[in-house]
């Protein structure tokens, strides 16, 4: 009998192999549909998975950020800069030019960031910190401090809301993003050597990896994940604005947290931050449902990131309890 039981246990661990987040996520939204009004309606589900695209974009990129234990805080900068760079050339250059000059001005930000910490050894909070600053001053010298409205055309608000064989056309990018994220840290060299310089850049160094080289690249495919969702996001408001996203860098932080990828460095997964965009979305939808205050949002989510933390500590602790009470294969 108690060969089975640790037979069953086992198969158990071995066979689940979600986040934590991922539970928490389904029973948020078992309790909004019980309680939350038109939430479980289809529209609000379309609704929740379009509004969260771009954050889902951009967590992302964050996401490998925090793999090389570094942190980015210059995406809302930088996404407010490509629109406001996009909607001026859009005039000359066409939609897609604009579209091409937004994404390459967030590209450049992100060489910019990675060549400053990889080859100068400078900490990313402040590198990041005083490059969002810093694109955030450009941003509103370029528009003079006063949105810059975008010439209107069908071809410009597409990436917002067009669709493909009837699914949106930004629910398909972040569907993207998280596979291509996956694919990326599961199956790729450079996804491999971002876990190693993570955990431990020193030992990375000594077993001969480039680790300058290697987070380098973090950055710079941070960055095409913050451009193609700063395209999405232009494309909806229709404009150039210096103060558009502020909050981008912090909430794409709160989604990686949430969804159980520490700050440490060395460890994430794509459906970690899947799952973390689910909740602050589903959290942000019934605060509107319900009719809330705004500054609720702020609360629930700062909750939950605390939360999170704290099952991310305790869960540890139980899986060191879990792996020494159930025995390997072959042990007695």
């Amino acid at each position: 009998m108690t060969a089975l039981a640790i037979r069953m246990a086992r198969q158990v661990r071995d066979r689940i192999n979600m986040p934590a987040s991922f539970f928490v996520a389904i029973a948020l939204f078992a309790l909004f549909a019980l309680t939350v009004p038109r939430f479980a309606t289809s529209g609000n589900a379309e609704n929740v998975l379009r509004v969260a695209s771009i954050l889902c974009v951009v967590a992302c990129g964050q996401a490998i950020v925090l793999i090389l234990g570094g942190i980015e805080f210059s995406f809302g900068s930088s996404v407010a800069l490509a629109s406001i760079v996009t909607v001026l050339v859009v005039p000359d250059y066409g939609v897609m030019g604009g579209f091409a000059a937004g994404a390459a001005v967030v590209l450049l930000i992100g060489v910019l960031n990675g060549a400053l910490i990889a080859r100068f050894h400078l900490p990313p909070f402040i590198v990041t910190l005083g490059m969002l600053m810093a694109v955030a001053g450009l941003a509103a010298t370029l528009a003079g401090g006063l949105p810059i409205d975008a010439p209107p055309s069908e071809a410009f608000s597409w990436p917002a809301r067009g669709r493909v064989l009837g699914v949106p056309v930004p629910v398909i990018a972040a569907g993207a993003s998280v596979g291509t994220l996956f694919l990326v840290l599961a199956y790729s060299t450079i996804g491999r050597l971002w876990y190693l310089v993570g955990a431990n850049p020193e030992a990375a160094r000594l077993s001969g990896i480039r680790v300058r080289t290697t987070i380098f690249l973090g950055y710079l495919a941070a960055s095409a994940f913050c451009a193609l969702a700063a395209i999405i996001l232009t494309s909806r408001v229709g404009s150039g604005q210096p103060s558009l996203a502020p909050n981008l860098p912090f909430e794409t932080i709160a989604a990686c947290a949430i969804g159980g990828i520490p700050l440490a460095g060395g460890q994430g997964r794509a459906s970690q931050v899947l799952c973390g965009v689910l909740i602050i979305a589903m959290m942000n939808n019934a605060v509107v449902l319900l009719n809330f205050p705004v500054a609720y949002q702020q609360l629930m989510i700062g909750a939950v990131i605390l939360g999170s933390v704290l099952l991310q500590k305790s869960s540890g602790s139980i899986g060191v309890l879990w792996r020494s009470s159930v025995p390997k294969r072959g042990g007695r």
